[in-house]
This record gives C-alpha cells, structure tokens and sequence, in this order.
C-alpha cells in the first residue's frame, strides 16, 4: 500500500471537545458550568444530529443501490471490433517508487496507527464522559494541557509518526484518567464549597456547587438536597434579614418568629438555628433581669414575700444562677428573721399585759421556725417559769381553804417568798402575792365557831373530837372545812359539814338528831 493512502485517514480535523473549536478559539475563556437546562438542550441536540445521521445513512444506501443495480445496465459495453489497444511503456523506476515500502514496513505502520487510533478514541470516549460532569469548570488546566497534547497528537498523525502520536495521546488519556479517578474527591470538594456557600450566604456559589455536584454523582441525595437548599437560600436570608432588624430593635418576640419561619423555609439552616438560640437566651436574659429587679425592689420595700415570688421566678428561668440562688435565701433568711421578730414582739407585749400563757406559746412559734434563736428559748423559759406561777397563784387565791393543810400551807409560804424577789413593775403578780400573803396570814388565826344541840344528840368535831351533849359550845378553828356529827338513840344520826372562812366571821353550827327512827 503506497503512502498516499495514508494521508487519507487522520485525525487532524477532530475537535476533542465535540464543538466547533476549542475553549481558547472561543474567547480564550472556559465554559461555563452545565446546569439541568443546558443538560436538556444538549440532549435535545444530540438527538437531532442523530436524525440527521440517520438520513445521510439512508440517502447513502440509495445510492449504493444505484450504482449496483441500475448503472450497470444503462452503460453499454465497447465492441471489441472497434477497440484499440494502447501500450504505455511504464519507466523503470515506477515499479520501484510503488514498491518502496516494504510489505513489513507497511504492516508496522498499519499497527502503529492502529494503536494511535485506539487511544485517541479511549481518549475521545473518557472526554466526553467527563464533559458531561463539568471537567472544564473544575480541571481547566488539566483539560487545556490534554488539547495541548492532542494538537500534538495530530500532528504527528498528519506526519506519519504514529508512534509520536499514540505518545501524546496516551499522555493525554493518562491526564483523563487520572481525572475520572479524582472524581469522588473532587465531588467531595464542591459538596463541601456548596455546604460552605450556604454557612457563608452565598446563593449564587452554592447553587453551582451543587449542580456540578450533582452532574458528577446525580444519585448523591447531599447533592440533591443542597441543591435543593441552594434553591431557596435567598428566601431564607430574606427572613433572616427581617428577624435581624426586629433583633437589634430589642423586639425579641418578633426575631424570634422570624428565625421561625426561615428554620421552617430550611430546618437545618445553621444560622437560623444559631440566631434563634440567641434570641431564645436574650430572651431568657431579659426576662431573668426583669425578675431579680422586681425581687431587689420588692426587698427594699420591706415586701419579702413578693420578693421571694420574683426570686423563685428568676431561678425557675435559671435553676443554676447563683445570684437568684442567694438573693432567695437572703429573702428567705429576711422572712425568717422577720417572722421570728414578729413572733418575739408578740411574746414581748404579752409579757408585759403578763399574759404568760399568750407570750408562751409565740416564744414556741418562733422557736418553731427556727430553734436556735437564744432570745426565743430565754423567753420561753421565763414565760413557762411566770405561766405557772400564775397559774398556781390563781389556783391557791381561788381556793385557800387549801391552806388548812400543812403540805399546802408550807408550799404556798415558799412560793410567795420567791415571788415577792421578781423584780418589776408586774400589777397583776402583786396582786396575786397580796391575796395570797393575806390567805397565809389568816390560814393560822383561829375563828370563834358556835355549835348549837338540843342536849339530847352527841356531838362531835372531826379534826377536834367528842364535844358531849349541849345546847351550845363555842370553838376556836382556823380557817379549813370540818364535818360536825350527831348521835341520839332511836333518833337518825346526822352530818353537818361547815366551812371556817378567812372572812373573820363566827358561823353558828346546829347538830342535833331529830328523825325518829319507827
């Protein structure tokens, strides 16, 4: 085969990047990245070209049909009588041109160019593949050395030098294919800058992030749902805006609201979450403020249960604050004491009414709240100590015939000369004293008693003895109760009880039987 035939097959005019021109013959700029209505057009354009494909194909059999089975019998064959030949005498030297390339020769270049043609459409093949994921937005140095060595590629090819041109080819290839392999890193990549892009307010740079993304791995639901996200980032940041301004106007409530709505357009919006948290404690600040000076004030206006009420509220906002921590035992402690004193002050005026039975049980009720407070317990015991004097004192007054017997006598003498040591002005316990020393006083000073019989009954005192029969008898008998008794044969006996009073009196006592007995 002569080395014309070789000029008729090369790859010289092929484009690699399947358009009409390389990027640098385009402006020298790179493309921009494939979006899904690019995607469509291309597709839409592919088909077309296959159509048109397909009619040239179906025009060329027609015309293959033709030449075979209509042109042979339109042509009519010469009339071997009329025909001449012509003998040419060939040069010697034209065998020699047709057969200077050797049989082997021939054959190692049909292999070598071969082998060139192989790569260049394993070449082609991987280029298209990463085409359609965007290489050139992503790779452009990469993709611009790889034409590089495909123009060289050519060149070689035009050249005969198969081998030259299967080089450069096999350097781009290896360019390529190391592209295909990054391809889950560089997916990676534009995930994460579209992820970025979001955190960073950038609708613009995600949204494309995403899409080639996307192009690269259409099955990622990352890609898909940031895509998604990069769609309405802009409506997000819109009500973020709005939640802003609302924020730095002190309209908490507001912002909030906001945030809201922007966490409800992208529930997993990071900035929204993060202003709706900080609004959600500015809130909490303020509203914590509000009650611990509520709590401080109410304090100051000596109102420590509705200060208490504040501090309590504080603390439920904030259960580890410290400061609400301690302002509520100071206002407990403030109640405490306050209670205890009102307690205190009670006992003190009953006291002084010497009403020990009232200012006894203050001293327990302030004791009650606190057990430890020394003025509580000291008062307690001087309460108790007066309570029962006074009891006593008013026990003895009221019955001093209990003083007839010695016991009582003796007691009541110690009594009052411990009572009359108390110091103060106590109207009531000199009161008491003075009955009670003219009880004493009396309980030893006899008093005349008549008894009065009929002579006929016998008549005895208890505590005295037999008195006999008479019709009157005087006794001297200290103050006390005695049991008078009556005797008389065939008569009922009879029992006179008689009191000798402290009045001074002389009572007359009448014993003497008078109930016949039948």
């Amino acid at each position: 085969m002569a080395d014309s035939d070789f000029d008729n097959i090369t790859p010289a005019d092929i484009n690699l990047t399947g358009k009409s021109a390389p990027p640098e013959a385009a402006g020298g700029t790179a493309a921009s990245p494939l979006g899904f209505e690019e995607i469509r057009r291309s597709d839409e354009e592919k088909k077309k070209q296959s159509k048109i494909l397909g009619g040239i194909f179906f025009l060329l059999l027609v015309l293959v049909a033709g030449v075979i089975f209509v042109l042979p019998r339109l042509i009519t064959p010469p009339d071997p009588s009329t025909s001449s030949v012509v003998v040419v005498n060939t040069p010697s030297n034209t065998a020699a041109a047709v057969n200077s390339v050797a049989p082997f020769e021939e054959a190692q270049k049909l292999r070598q160019r071969e082998t060139a043609q192989n790569i260049l459409a394993e070449l082609l093949d991987l280029q298209e593949s990463l085409e359609e994921k965007e290489v050139e937005t992503w790779a452009e140095t990469d993709i611009k050395s790889v034409f590089a060595l495909a123009g060289e590629g050519d060149a070689a090819y035009q050249s005969q030098d198969f081998i030259g041109a299967a080089t450069f080819y096999q350097q781009g290839l290896e360019i390529l294919t190391r592209l295909d392999i990054s391809l889950p890193d560089v997916f990676d990549r534009y995930l994460a800058t579209g992820e970025q892009a979001i955190l960073d307010d950038d609708p613009a740079l995600a949204e494309e992030s995403f899409s080639i993304a996307i192009l690269i791995n259409p099955d990622s639901a990352d890609a898909v749902n940031g895509y998604d996200r990069a769609q309405i980032l802009t409506e997000v940041l819109d009500v973020i805006a709005q939640g802003r301004l609302s924020h730095d106007a002190g309209e908490f409530e507001s912002a909030r609201e906001f945030y809201r709505q922007a966490l409800a357009i992208d529930p997993v919006h990071v900035g929204a979450a993060a202003l709706l948290e900080q609004v959600n404690t500015d809130i909490l600040d303020r509203d914590f403020s509000a009650a611990m000076s509520q709590g401080f004030s109410a304090l100051a206006s000596n109102a420590p249960e509705a200060a208490e009420t504040s501090f309590r509220q504080a603390l439920a906002l904030k259960p580890q604050s410290p400061e609400a921590q301690s302002a509520l035992e100071q206002t407990i402690d403030q109640m405490t004491l306050s209670a205890i004193n009102i307690h205190l002050d009670a006992a003190n005026a009953f006291e002084n009414q010497e009403q020990w039975q009232q200012a006894l049980a203050e001293y327990n009720e302030a004791l009650a709240i606190d057990e430890n407070v020394v003025s509580a317990r000291e008062g307690k015991s001087r309460a108790n100590s007066r309570n029962n004097l006074d009891n006593y004192l008013e026990t003895i007054n009221n019955d001093p015939l209990r003083l007839a017997e010695n016991a009582v006598y003796e007691q009541a003498v110690g009594i009052y000369n411990e009572a009359v040591k108390i110091d103060g002005n106590w109207p009531r316990l000199n009161a008491q004293l003075n009955t009670l020393r003219n009880f004493i006083q009396r309980a030893t000073e006899p008093v005349e008693v008549i008894l009065q019989s009929d002579a006929l009954t016998d008549v005895t005192v208890y505590q005295v003895g037999s008195l006999g029969q008479f019709t009157r008898h005087t006794l001297s008998l200290e103050p006390g109760s005695y049991v008078a008794v009556g005797i008389r044969e065939g008569f009922r006996d009879v029992r006179e009880e008689f009191i000798v009073g402290f009045d001074g009196k002389s009572p007359v006592i009448t014993v003497q039987c008078v109930e016949e007995i039948l």
